[in-house]
């Protein structure tokens, strides 16, 4: 067949010999790989399980996600940006023995639509065309550059033939190796152990090689096919400018989609992936225009504590709320019957909810389209995508009710020192890889959304992001008559008697205060009560009170000396309701009239407290 005439575009029937030809050669390179023992796929490496985790970085390379191409080639920009996003994880976290050969297709395997790559960028024959899984040659272009720069080898790498619009060429040293199933490959070799990190933000592509080895001189870094330009001979010509199918005026080339083009400002989107609607993200919503717009994933309900949950009626009218498909209904069957199973098993009850959140994230993922470049994700979803890759690449923003996994560790432990007795307070913590997980995708939020007075603080100390702190919100209620002329005076537990929501110093703080002065308040639970053969309230007034009771009326003061308090609802009711209220920070009230705060812990001054407010 003759060969295409430069500048002209190609006909169907030479589009169909070159898809022959790449098979051919495809079907070639399969049978030389399977019979070659060199080259295999590598498994990863954990990094709390590397021993090169801490080794020096030798190369770092970092290459921009959306800025190169034309405008008005959005769509294939993010598919690129789609792609890698898939592609990244399969070469995040190597490790490779000294001679290991690492060839970039037998790491990735074959991108095709079932794994969930889409059409991205292309340069074939000279020009950018839609293609499945293009936008791949970016990762490989980083990965042979990082090579080079640490002086690997590269027994097999291929050149461009042309060079997207905005692409620099060879800017910085960089080292073209383009990549195509599985003919054109790129593959490096190493005469040390290495370590490969490959990470990705809301705009730049990293590629970081570490070992313990210096980087040998220039004179040993070797490419051995269509060798890159070094420094001790000139630069080769660089590519021409390929022209792109969605713009290019070749109007009767079968390859031309001007349908297909559009800027960032009409193509992009924003998503909004949440656990369920809280009132106080449906009043800032209902606010901000801006923080309402985009689709809005939310759960599917089948039970009444579900649908209380989900609150799909707050979901604000300017919002686009998905309907959920036939799978969403039948993970909140699964999601609530594993919850009841766990319900009554010591640790395993959170632990069940953190995987029913890790199901349901991974639901949200799929509803994930590439244009959707802004995301607003619900805490309890970050652990998830960020380790499945779903947030690289994306402008994160997060909606955060409670402080981050790590640090209510942190509190619990401390909690467990005080009472090394009471084994509810360390019955459970999260994999570390979670948190891990959680603590990442945070560091790289933009903005952050919170009604929590504590983790905002907590937020401001140690994220980058803007923190917005949201008011909570609470229902209207009149003022309940206090019960001034009880006797003993009622305080009312504004949750169960739990020792992370402060139980234990509660006991200790009453038993003080029968010992000083002769009597204690009694005790109105809200939640379950204590157990009737617990030694540390033997002798102290408790009663079983419900939330659905006429505590307000009843009681003289509320208290909640929380370690960890995520939705302080009955707080909130009885500050509405005139009720003085005694809680520690960790409960996320800020201070306003009515509101005591004391230490979490500290049992002095919970004591004083109680006696100010129901002496």
């Amino acid at each position: 067949m003759a060969a295409r005439a430069p500048g002209m575009p190609p006909s169907r029937r030479q589009a169909l010999w070159f898809w022959v030809r790449i098979r051919l050669l495809t079907a070639r390179r399969i049978v030389q790989d399977a019979l070659d023992p060199q080259v295999r796929t590598w498994p990863r490496v954990p990094a709390g399980a590397s021993r090169l985790r801490d080794a020096p970085v030798l190369a770092e390379v970092r290459s921009p996600l959306w800025t190169d191409g034309r405008p008005d080639e959005f769509a294939l920009v993010a598919g690129k940006v789609h792609n890698l996003r898939l592609a990244r994880q399969a070469f995040d976290g190597l490790e490779l023995p000294p001679a290991g050969l690492l060839s970039f297709w037998q790491q990735i395997g074959r991108a095709t639509r079932r794994r969930g790559y889409v059409a991205g960028r292309e340069v074939r024959e000279g020009c950018v065309v839609p293609t499945l899984a293009g936008g791949l040659c970016q990762l490989s272009n980083a990965l042979a550059t990082a090579a080079h720069r640490a002086g690997m080898a590269l027994p097999e790498r291929h050149a461009h033939t042309a060079r997207p619009q905005g692409v620099a060429p060879g800017a910085h040293g960089a080292v073209d190796a383009t990549v195509l199933w599985k003919h054109i490959d790129l593959r490096v070799r190493a005469d040390m152990p290495w370590r490969l990190e490959v990470t990705m933000d809301a705009d730049e592509l990293v590629v970081r090689v570490r070992a313990f080895a210096a980087a040998p001189p220039a004179g040993r870094r070797t490419i051995a096919i269509d060798a890159a330009p070094s420094t001790d001979r000139p630069q080769a010509t660089a590519p021409p400018v390929a022209r792109g199918c969605l713009s290019c005026d070749e109007t009767a080339c079968f390859r031309h989609a001007p349908q297909r083009a559009g800027s960032a400002d009409v193509l992009a989107a924003r998503a909004i992936l949440l656990e369920g609607v809280a009132p106080e993200l449906a009043q800032a919503a209902a606010a901000d225009h801006r923080l309402a717009s985009g689709r809005w994933v939310l759960p599917h309900a089948v039970t009444p504590g579900q649908r209380a949950l989900v609150a799909r009626e707050r979901a604000p009218e300017a919002g686009d709320v998905m309907p959920p498909a036939a799978a969403a209904r039948l993970l909140a069957w699964r999601r609530a019957w594993h919850l009841r199973w766990h319900a009554r098993s010591p640790g395993r009850r959170q632990a069940s909810i953190l995987q029913g959140q890790a199901w349901q994230a991974r639901r949200a993922a799929f509803a994930l389209r590439p244009v959707d470049v802004e995301l607003l994700v619900d805490q309890a979803y970050l652990p998830t995508l960020w380790m499945d890759g779903a947030l690289a690449g994306r402008r994160l923003d997060v909606w955060m009710p409670a402080l981050p996994m790590r640090e209510i560790a942190r509190r619990l432990d401390a909690a467990a020192q005080a009472w090394p007795d009471e084994p509810s307070l360390a019955d459970f913590r999260p994999d570390p890889a979670c948190e891990e997980a959680e603590w990442q995708a945070l560091r790289g939020a933009r903005r952050i959304f919170t009604p929590h007075h504590a983790v905002a603080q907590w937020a401001r100390e140690m994220l980058s992001a803007e923190v917005i702190e949201v008011p909570w919100q609470c229902s209207p209620a009149t003022a309940a008559a206090r019960g001034l002329a009880a006797s003993p005076p009622l305080v009312v537990l504004l949750s169960s008697a739990l020792p992370r929501k402060g139980s234990r110093e509660l006991a200790a703080a009453l038993r003080h205060l029968q010992q000083q002065d002769g009597r204690a308040p009694r005790l109105g639970v809200l939640g379950s009560p204590p157990a009737p053969d617990d030694p540390h309230w033997a002798g102290l007034p408790c009663v079983p009170l419900g939330y659905r009771s006429d505590w307000r009326a009843q009681a003289r003061a509320a208290v909640l000396p929380a370690h960890v308090e995520h939705s302080p609802r009955a707080a909130l009711q009885a500050l509405a309701a005139g009720l003085p209220v005694i809680a520690t920070p960790a409960c996320g009230l800020p201070p306003q009239p009515g509101l005591t705060l004391v230490p979490a812990g500290d049992v002095a001054a919970l004591a004083q407290a109680l006696r100010a407010h129901a002496g």
